[in-house]
């Protein structure tokens, strides 16, 4: 079964070898859609986690707390993301996916909760998708 939880940041980046005029240093209001698969847990009158895969509200904070705030939300990416070789949105949303899994897949308040997959939405017109085999292709993460 599969999950949700889309968020919204701002960031400006530079495609240095990009021969247009995203060359130059410009930002978007990115949107960005994670996708997470997994069980619900039995229904429990003794356990508020029941019932569902994980709690929204717990993913919520997870992501903005330990990505977008620290990374992503309004920063310059070519600075802090050092490790993407290239920062189109193509490579991000594949970095995203990695960072996700390792540093969520697993989590205990997470249950069995996994990343399956992300779109990265530069404007209303354009998007990216990466899977988890993608961030392993590309070295964001290992198994």
């Amino acid at each position: 079964m599969n999950i949700a939880r889309t968020f919204t940041f701002d960031a400006a980046h530079r495609l240095i070898h990009h021969d247009g005029k995203c060359q130059r240093l410009h930002g978007h209001g990115y949107r960005l859609e994670l996708v997470f698969v997994g069980h619900p847990r039995r229904p429990h009158p003794e356990d508020p986690q029941s019932g569902f895969l994980v709690d929204f509200g717990i993913l919520d904070r997870l992501v903005r707390k330990e990505l977008i705030e620290t990374r992503l939300d309004h920063h310059l990416l070519n600075e802090t993301l050092p490790e993407l070789p290239y920062h189109s949105a193509e490579y991000l949303v594949a970095w995203i996916v990695g960072w996700c899994m390792l540093h969520l897949d697993g989590r205990a308040e997470l249950g069995d909760t996994r990343i399956a997959r992300a779109r990265l939405w530069e404007s209303d017109r354009s998007w990216a998708e990466a899977t988890c085999d993608d961030a392993l292709a590309l070295g964001f993460a290992s198994r």
